[in-house]
């Protein structure tokens, strides 16, 4: 989208071009409309006129590929793409950042030519990348050698005098209860990218939120946290129950901690302004988390059994950790079932029934009412407009207004991605052996990830984070399986790498979310530094915010200092 009718080339900053405005003299009017690659099914949006001057030009942004359409009226501010009338000529132009271009408009056709070459996108990024894996593979070949160093400097001689003690006295030492340090790994590299990512991410495109349908990096954060969080519950659960903690204590105690976790998000949706009791946001990220806690933890507490049974037969026993959750996944396939139902068969007036789009100029404005379908017409019911999420990111692109992407619907299939993190934990707590732990994660990873792209482009069910869409729930959680089964070989098994610097941070995750969400404007964990017009300013800034906050993780954790409720 054009922001003024003068462009100074001086005053681009990253992921904006130049345009100068050629027109054949001979063309009595011309008007330019544009479409965004990032809009989809919209209306081509008027730009303004374009008149003789030599001096026309326009700044446009370059994060997104565009279409524009030279037209003979501009009586209407947007036209449908189907709409070819008055269409004097069409060209898709090749814009990248800081490059100038100059479009020239003959009788019908539509030129695009490069005046000043533009700058490489992603340089930043590969030499942030690479410094990283060097400096973590250089980390672990350090600790690799100092360990080898210390065992052969190791003083054989009093080694021997304690074995031989041992063996005269008959002691014989308990084997100490390893943690299991992929969990934190993994929990810590979620942490520190959405950090990372509410931090700015550089400003690339690649690593921030899909505006809609896709799966971008930044869509990855919540629910591998909302998957590891059920990987979690087996074990400290399944602790609880093998000490014969009562039920009712273990659910007083789950229940404690989601009204405590619901409290403090609606607390968090308030910072920076004063509540307004009547136009504050309900829903939100850690008000998701703690309503599919207290359904996935109750329900595990509910039907579990204190003691491991073995079946006998050798069949049964390759899928005990699947029977051990039998009830549950009866009663999770009705909570599945039943977001299915409500998605695809409950009536939204004004809308078609199975409604899946964003509403507003998609589907050029047909159903501007009718944004997330179901979804969103749930929450305005129940929550009402005035409690949802304002200012979404899907407003900026299709106009379609306040929209909830943590809203109720979604809690229903959230509750399935944590419940396949709960299988997964099962498979830690029945099987001990690594083949037997990789192999089944991997089969789960295969089946989900297949099944969930079957879904996406089969076009039935579009990978959508807004809507946390079964699709989407079954290829983050693919994908969630894969990187926790390497974070399990390197760390846990070949520990070639000790999961540093992200299984500090990992230890300590709500204190760091609650931390970056308090402190989000103030110095030192966030400042500016002129224009910031690159993107390389805008990856140091928030290279520095993610930094810090892990620099916090590591001094928490050397005082024994850990967060939890």
């Amino acid at each position: 989208m054009a922001e003024n009718w003068m462009c100074d080339y001086n005053d681009l900053i990253y992921d904006e071009a130049c345009v100068n405005i050629k027109k054949n003299s001979q063309l009595p009017s011309a008007w330019l409309y544009s479409l965004s690659s990032d809009c989809d099914a919209c209306p081509f949006t008027r730009i303004g006129p374009i008149t003789n001057s030599p001096n026309q030009s326009i700044k446009f942004q370059t994060d997104a590929s565009l279409t524009w359409r030279i037209r003979s009226s501009g009586d209407e501010e947007y036209i449908s793409a189907r709409n070819s009338s008055d269409v004097l000529c069409e060209v898709e132009p090749n814009l990248h950042q800081f490059g100038a271009y100059e479009l020239d408009i003959g009788n019908e056709t539509c030129d695009v030519r490069t005046l000043k070459d533009p700058s490489s996108l992603y340089i930043p990024l590969c030499v942030v990348a690479a410094a990283l894996i060097c400096v973590l593979g250089g980390c672990s070949l350090l600790r690799i050698g100092m360990t080898r160093l210390r065992k052969k400097l190791r003083d054989e001689d009093i080694n021997g005098d304690v074995q031989q003690q041992q063996q005269r006295h008959s002691i014989k030492l308990p084997a100490a209860k390893r943690r299991v340090k992929c969990i934190d790994t993994f929990r810590g590299i979620s942490i520190l990218l959405m950090i990372f990512v509410n931090d700015g991410a550089g400003g690339f495109r690649i690593l921030q939120h899909a505006t809609w349908d896709g799966l971008l990096v930044a869509d990855l954060v919540f629910p591998w946290f909302m998957w590891i969080m059920g990987v979690c519950l087996p074990i400290s659960l399944g602790s609880q129950l093998s000490r014969n903690i009562s039920r009712f204590s273990i659910c007083k105690g789950i229940v404690k901690r989601s009204v405590m976790l619901f409290l403090i998000g609606i607390s968090l949706n308030t910072l920076g302004t004063i509540p307004q009791l009547e136009s504050i946001r309900i829903f939100g990220v850690l008000q998701r988390f703690s309503l599919v806690y207290l359904i996935v933890a109750l329900a595990l507490v509910s039907f579990s059994r204190r003691k491991r049974i073995e079946p006998k037969n050798q069949y049964f026993k390759a899928i005990s950790d699947i029977l051990a959750l039998l009830p549950q996944w009866v009663w999770i396939s009705g909570i599945v079932a039943a977001h299915f139902l409500i998605t695809f068969h409950l009536p939204v007036p004004g809308c078609p029934t199975g409604y899946l789009g964003p509403g507003g100029r998609h589907e050029d404005g047909k159903y501007f009412e009718c944004a997330g379908g179901a979804a969103g017409y749930v929450d305005r019911k129940l929550l009402g407009v005035e409690h949802i999420f304002q200012r979404p990111a899907v407003d900026s692109v299709y106009g379609s207004g306040p929209f909830d992407p943590e809203g109720i619907l979604g809690c229903l299939s959230s509750i399935f991605q944590v419940f396949l993190g709960v299988q997964a934990g099962m498979v830690l707590r029945y099987y001990k052996s690594c083949k037997s732990r990789v192999c089944r994660w991997l089969i789960w990873g295969g089946i989900c990830g297949c099944v969930g792209l079957a879904l996406h482009f089969s076009g039935s069910i579009p990978i959508n984070k807004s809507l946390w869409s079964m699709s989407y729930v079954l290829v983050t959680t693919s994908l969630a399986l894969f990187l926790f089964t390497v974070c399990y070989v390197i760390v846990d098994v070949t520990k070639i790498w000790r999961g540093g610097p992200f299984r500090i941070p990992g230890m300590n995750a709500l204190a760091m979310y609650v931390g970056h969400e308090l402190c989000f404007q103030i110095f030192p964990f966030h400042w500016r530094y002129g224009l910031m017009g690159s993107h390389t300013w805008v990856l140091v800034e928030a290279l520095w915010g993610t930094a810090l906050w892990t620099l916090i993780a590591y001094i928490l954790h050397w005082k024994r200092i850990y967060v939890s409720l």
